[in-house]
């Protein structure tokens, strides 16, 4: 708070004060009060006009207090200035008693002895009372009745029935003990009042305390006169008079300060507050995003923001004074509502009403226009395609139930056909995404020719679409399907290239008994598929053979992951045996799926599946451990020296870090790389041979020997087996079947030896099951074989029982 030039704040005007009346009282008691200039002969004089004085500020402490801002009063208030009444009337009855004031009656020392005990009682209690307490106005006039009662007392007990009190002033003698004890006491009381309400200032920082501090000290100084002069008629006695004005003055100031200034203040806060929030109110009004409407009692329109006089098109001076329905029709509580501009057409508004503590009304209107806009373009983009506008797959689901209660009324059938482009990827990679997107727009021209009316085409993502035909039986949907194939054949002109697509269609009819759109939907996609594994240019009906097999591959998924997760995988090894010596040199891992209910599960049910799902990511590493863990037993075990060979998917070898798994593998097992073959079929290592040779020679740098499963069968391509560093080729099991009686399968098998020998590899044949065939791939050089002839996958313990009986043998 900024203080007035000039002046200094309230707490050290009162702490000079009261220094000063202190330093000059000590000064007095130290016996200079003879230096004063004072004749005995004014203290009637004086003494009445500053008694006058006194019982004047003690009635104006009273009014001040009595007629204080606010209903209520804090409690110290509602003390004092009843008390101040009752010290006032006391003090007056003192003045009236003193010898030479006329009509003197009773002894001035009850009203003198009682006014000040009041006084100072009165202060002590008001150090302790609550500063938050107030009381009402019933409080504060029983308190001003006790005050008058206490009056009435003090006159009755000093003039109708005088007390018998001690002497307190002896002529020649001076004050009497007695005199001397009464003002010790109430020196002691008033200046433990003025300790507490310091201590209460110091804390609260209040200026009423602060007041009401220097009035108890300043009463405690004025006793020490009352208690130390010689003549009642002398300067220090004056001098206590003096003080007592002093304290009056402080005491009117709290009262003051506590009844009136700090009230006053509070309705000036509060003033600006309210014009402050007002000021706000309206400027909130003014930038609020909604139209603002403040109704009088009578439903007239009182006061309206800038967005309401642009909303309804009205200016505000013209609608002050309207009927609110005028512009919003009535309604109870919160609505949407069609309300009507002055001089335009409605508008879509959610309307929201108040009901003010004043008894005004306040209407909220936020228009609804560019909502409903947006819920309807929402709603667009939710049932339509973006890129071509067609029917989404949630649209056409719905446009389908219609259609099947529609023909089931109509005792009709109809059609779902589902349309897919195949290798549409290649137009996105090759031209971009946006000649892919060319490509569509050209594809929903095209088809939509060739439909008849009635019949609904959509997108359901990607490159699908779906065709609903309401009036189809299978010759229809058959036609149509030919139709659809038919216009995707002519080339599609991309970035100015000939483009060609093939395409595949499922059809579901709709069958007699209970069916959804999302049935029929699934259904024509099952048959899809089922047209696109046959090949590009296709179109299958649905078949309940279809879902069989859809139903059977996802079972078989589920299972699958719940081996994976049981553990319900074994290894099988076939050994690979030297054709010069007959000794077996390595075995090949293969998996097995044992199954609780369904048995030993072959490979080709589930690898492809695995491969197709992912999940051949974790058989892999399992083989792959399991393998190893089993090689370094039998070392252990003091087995001959086998080298494990272990097939890895084309997705394993495609994932990064492989080489880094393979180590730790072989780091778990404590196998030698050297007794480890990993092995890779052709197709594999040719999608990208650059990649390729980057694995295998990190592969190679562990240690492992490395093999190209299945060679022949693939591209067959002679440079990449000059750049990758591998070990051994495999002659597929396809040409060894036939090798003693087709000509041409003799000739590749004698090739990929001759080959393999040339490139200084080992040449394995798989599949050798005949004496003859053993015999052939002995005379052509062939270095080891692998096949039933010699045994066939056995589970780890047959693999020791077999070594086992040729060292009996031995």
């Amino acid at each position: 708070m900024r203080r007035r030039s000039g002046r200094l704040p309230s707490t050290v005007r009162l702490s000079v004060l009261t220094a000063l009346l202190a330093v000059f009282m000590g000064w007095l008691m130290l016996g200079h009060a003879a230096l004063l200039p004072w004749d005995p002969r004014w203290y009637l004089t004086a003494h009445t006009a500053m008694e006058v004085f006194s019982v004047v500020v003690a009635m104006l402490v009273f009014s001040t207090g009595w007629h204080g801002i606010g209903r209520d009063m804090p409690i110290r208030v509602a003390l004092l200035s009843p008390t101040a009444l009752a010290v006032g009337l006391l003090d007056f009855g003192h003045l009236m008693s003193v010898a030479g004031m006329p009509g003197s009656a009773g002894r001035g020392i009850e009203f003198w002895l009682l006014a000040r005990a009041v006084s100072a009682a009165a202060l002590l209690v008001a150090a302790f009372a609550p500063r938050e307490r107030t009381v009402g106005r019933r409080v504060r006039g029983w308190a001003v009745l006790a005050a008058l009662a206490l009056a009435a007392l003090g006159y009755w007990l000093a003039v109708a029935d005088p007390l018998t009190l001690p002497a307190t002033y002896v002529p020649g003698q001076g004050l009497t003990p007695f005199k001397i004890g009464c003002e010790v006491v109430l020196i002691a009381l008033n200046a433990l009042a003025a300790l507490f309400l310091l201590r209460r200032a110091l804390v609260t920082g209040l200026r009423t305390d602060r007041y009401l501090a220097a009035t108890a000290a300043v009463m405690a100084l004025g006793g020490v006169s009352f208690a130390t002069y010689a003549r009642p008629d002398d300067v220090v006695n004056l001098v206590g008079h003096v003080y007592k004005v002093i304290a009056y003055l402080c005491l009117h100031r709290a009262i003051w300060v506590a009844a009136v200034q700090a009230p006053y203040l509070r309705l000036q806060r509060s003033e600006r507050s309210l014009a402050e929030s007002e000021a706000g109110f309206r400027s909130l009004m003014e930038c609020a995003p909604d139209a603002i409407l403040l109704v009088g009692g009578e439903g007239r329109i009182t006061m309206m923001n800038a967005r309401a006089e642009s909303l309804f098109g009205v200016p505000r001076e013209t609608a002050a004074g309207l009927p609110l329905d005028v512009l919003v029709p009535a309604g109870a509580g919160d609505a949407e509502l069609d309300c009507r501009r002055l001089y335009g057409p409605a508008f879509p508004a959610d309307v929201r009403r108040a009901v003010m503590p004043g008894g005004q009304q306040v209407a909220i209107v936020r228009d609804l226009s560019e909502r409903r806009r947006l819920e309807r373009a929402l709603v667009e983009q939710l049932t339509h395609d973006a890129l071509t506008g067609l029917p989404n797959r949630n649209r056409i689901l719905e446009a389908l139930d219609e259609a099947i209660a529609g023909a089931r009324q109509d005792g009709r059938t109809l059609a779902v056909l589902v349309f897919d482009l195949h290798e549409f990827r290649k137009i996105n990679s090759g031209y971009g995404y946006a000649g892919g997107d060319d490509v569509l727009r050209e594809c929903v021209v095209r088809l939509s020719g060739v439909l008849a009316a009635g019949d609904m085409l959509a997108r359901q993502g990607g490159n699908e679409f779906i065709v609903v035909q309401k009036h189809a039986g299978q010759d229809a949907a058959t036609a149509l399907a030919e139709h659809l194939l038919e216009a995707v054949r002519e080339p599609f002109l991309v970035g100015g290239q000939r483009v060609f697509l093939a395409a595949s269609v499922g059809i579901a009819l709709l069958p007699d008994g209970r069916c959804g759109a999302h049935e029929l939907l699934q259904m024509a996609q099952v048959a899809m598929a089922g047209a696109r594994a046959e090949g590009p240019a296709r179109y299958r009906f649905h078949t309940d053979a279809m879902a069989l097999a859809i139903r059977e591959r996802v079972d078989m998924e589920s299972l699958l992951r719940h081996a994976i997760e049981r553990n319900q995988f074994a290894l099988q090894y076939q050994p690979r045996v030297d054709l010069a010596s007959g000794a077996v040199l390595g075995v090949e891992a293969l998996v097995r799926w044992r199954h609780p209910v369904l048995g030993l599960v072959p490979p080709a049910r589930f690898i492809p599946l695995a491969e197709e799902t992912g999940l051949i990511d974790d058989l892999d590493m399992w083989v792959l451990d399991e393998a190893c863990t089993r090689a370094a037993a039998w070392r252990a075990q003091g087995l001959p020296p086998l080298r494990v060979s272990v097939n890895l998917s084309a997705r394993q070898f495609q994932q990064a870090g492989l080489a880094q798994r393979v180590q730790a593998a072989l780091a778990r097992s404590s196998l030698p790389p050297g007794c480890l073959e990993i092995e890779i079929t052709e197709s594999t290592v040719m999608r990208d041979t650059a990649e390729a040779a980057s694995v295998l020679r990190s592969l190679k740098a562990l240690g492992v020997a490395l093999s190209i499963d299945d060679f022949g069968t693939g591209y067959s391509s002679l440079s990449y087996l000059k750049r990758f560093p591998i070990d051994v080729l495999k002659i597929d099991r396809s040409f060894i079947s036939d090798v003693t009686a087709d000509a041409n399968d003799a000739a590749i098998a004698r090739a990929i030896i001759a080959l393999a020998h040339t490139l200084n590899l080992e040449a394995v044949a798989e599949g050798a099951e005949t004496a003859e065939q053993v015999a052939f791939l002995r005379e052509n050089g062939c270095d080891e074989i692998q096949g039933y002839y010699f045994s066939p996958p056995v589970w780890p313990e047959q693999i020791e029982a077999m070594f086992a009986r040729d060292a009996a043998v031995e």
